[in-house]
């Protein structure tokens, strides 16, 4: 849309100047601008979702790194109550909130718990231990003469 300018003072014509005339892109201008506001505001949400999604992530997985450490350092802590209580004593250990797939295992002088992509291992004070490994329910350790026994 060409519109010309009129009442030029160097020019006595009616119709205005010629070399004056412009082209005025206003609906042009204005798609342009909701454009760049649109794409600066997507932005801006994907950045917050990235941020957001991984910190979600990052507390899932201390969350499952807490579980299994809790849950190896108690099974540690029992095995270690048994072995210091001496020859003949005996526990009765109760997996508590351990899911069905939390795998502990015990060997040596460790008890290792695999959990969702977690290893810990906590310590034992001695590495007279059968070695085996654990699900959920309940176990009896039990001390025959220092050898410590685990049974289901």
């Amino acid at each position: 849309m060409k519109e010309e300018i009129s009442g030029c003072r160097q020019c006595p014509s009616s119709k205005g100047h010629p070399a004056r005339s412009r082209v005025i892109p206003v609906k042009a201008q204005a798609s342009f601008e909701f454009m760049v506001v649109l794409t600066a505001l997507l932005m801006l949400f994907i950045i917050v979702f990235v941020i957001t999604s991984g910190g979600r992530s990052n507390l899932l997985q201390a969350q499952d790194n807490s579980a299994a450490s809790r849950n190896s350092y108690s099974v540690a802590s029992a095995i270690n109550f048994v072995y210091l209580a001496g020859d003949g004593a005996s526990y009765n250990y109760t997996s508590r909130n351990a899911p069905p797939e939390m795998n502990t295992t015990i060997t040596g002088y460790t008890v290792t718990t695999q959990w969702m992509g977690a290893w810990i291992s906590a310590p034992l004070l001695d590495g007279r231990v059968n070695e085996s490994s654990m699900g959920t329910g309940s176990f009896v350790i039990t001390n025959n003469g220092g050898e410590i026994d685990i049974s289901q």
